[in-house]
């Protein structure tokens, strides 16, 4: 969920409470020798308007020095005044894992929260910053404003709004997922020669267009209501036969805690090959978050889809589709890289005696998401599914089973605020017992995307 930035902080800038927190800060003990010099060089900088570079300066010396409370306080605070508010809440973490009673340490995970647009943590920070009998007049104000500021926000509505435009342009190197066999024997029906390109390997270069956008409006401070819609086309230059065009849209009611969200709507979607309507689907999805604290979060979905095949030769093809998942997510090495496992269990059931019955499925993920700097990023993931059919398969005249593996790696340049540059790699290998229906492919591109 993105959250629009806040356009106004109530009375007067960050910095003033940043400020007074960091006064309270100064009792902490501090080291001598080549690490105070590096504290007094950072807090100079600090002084003079540059508190990116006192980041910058600080952060080459984390792994060093990390765990010194006066090392990762001013660490933590030139990461919120330079706008990298979840490296701020990283290292938060580390200080109150040691001694939570640090006032001027809450005070500032409130304004990281705040800045991440995360109002419902935000405001538990600073509860318990007001919370502390003898706190300084100053600061108590100055959190005050911050919690009638989200009450209000609260009240009015707030809410939130994405959109975003990608174009691209790439290779493909089995535009059918197609075996690579050019004659095969078919129990059933003898030998058999595929033809390209849906039926043989084939490659082709393509071009595609994606947009799409969604709303959310808290209807009260928990619960709120979003709606979204995205719109794709794949299209290739030399075959016709596996262009594709997909239209999907939802809508749906959320619920928050102070830590979790709850999310559930219903799917509609569209699927056209070849300029043909093939599928129709809709359904209804659940998904749970929960944050279990800055760096670890868990996640459980669930979701019932029906899918209606429309053409004449996929009219049998109806199936619905159950499914759930469970996943961890966990910010990893400085607070840059976040780690996500997850696995998926499923069953297809057949609604008009498909040839292959019904589909079981399961599988692990793993995805690996990193800012390298604060313009480039990159992010890894992969996963195996492992699908056993209930049915005999005509051709083969014995059930179907397979597993299909996948991988893709991309990195992701921002080369202008909210204009950002992608290549990617995916690579897909189905492997089953029956020869037609294994194959692999690569797949290249590079993805040009703007975001409103």
């Amino acid at each position: 969920m993105k959250h629009s930035p806040a356009k106004r902080r109530p009375g007067g800038p960050t910095s003033r409470l940043s400020q007074i927190a960091w006064a309270l800060a100064l009792c902490l003990p501090l080291s001598a020798g080549a690490q105070q010099a590096l504290i007094d060089q950072a807090q100079a900088l600090v002084a003079s308007g540059k508190a990116g570079d006192a980041y910058l300066l600080l952060e080459a010396s984390e792994e060093a020095y990390a765990g010194d409370a006066a090392f990762d306080y001013l660490l933590a605070s030139t990461a919120l005044s330079s706008g990298r508010p979840s490296k701020a809440i990283f290292v938060h973490e580390r200080i109150l894992a040691v001694d939570p009673s640090y006032v001027g340490v809450r005070a500032d995970m409130g304004l990281a929260y705040y800045a991440l647009g995360d109002y419902a943590r935000a405001k538990i920070e600073f509860e318990a910053v007001l919370a502390i009998g003898n706190l300084p007049s100053d600061l108590r104000s100055q959190v005050e404003q911050y919690v009638r500021a989200i009450d209000a926000r609260n009240q009015s509505g707030g809410g939130y709004r994405t959109a975003y435009v990608e174009f691209g342009f790439g290779r493909d190197s089995n535009v059918g997922s197609a075996t690579e066999h050019r004659l095969l024997n078919l129990p059933a029906y003898g030998l058999y020669q595929p033809l390209p390109p849906i039926g043989l390997r084939r490659g082709d270069n393509y071009s595609t267009l994606a947009l799409g956008g969604e709303i959310s409006h808290p209807l009260n401070q928990r619960l709120g209501i979003y709606a979204g819609a995205d719109y794709r086309i794949r299209d290739y230059r030399h075959y016709n036969d596996p262009n594709t065009w997909t239209l999907d849209g939802r809508a749906g009611l959320s619920y928050s805690g102070n830590d979790w969200l709850l999310r559930g709507g219903v799917l509609l979607g569209e699927y056209r090959y070849n300029a043909a309507r093939l599928r129709q689907s809709s359904g209804a999805t659940l998904d749970w978050r929960q944050a279990i604290d800055a760096s670890n979060q868990f996640t459980a979905g669930a979701s019932v889809i029906k899918a209606n095949y429309l053409t004449r030769s996929t009219l049998g093809q109806d199936v619905n589709i159950y499914s759930g998942n469970l996943g961890w997510l966990r910010a990893i090495g400085n607070g840059n890289t976040v780690l996500g496992l997850s696995g998926t269990l499923g069953y297809e059931e057949s609604l008009r005696s498909r040839d292959d019955g019904d589909r079981r499925f399961w599988g692990p993920r793993l995805t690996v998401q990193s800012s390298f700097n604060p313009v480039l990023g990159g992010y890894l993931t992969t996963g195996a599914t492992h699908s056993v059919y209930s049915g005999n398969n005509t051709s083969y005249q014995f059930a179907r089973n397979e597993t299909t593996y996948d991988l893709t790696m991309a990195l992701n340049w921002t080369v202008a605020k909210g204009v950002a540059l992608r290549p990617q790699v995916s690579y897909i290998k189905n492997v089953s017992n029956a020869t037609l229906y294994s194959y692999d492919k690569t797949d290249l591109s590079l993805n040009l995307r703007f975001d409103y």
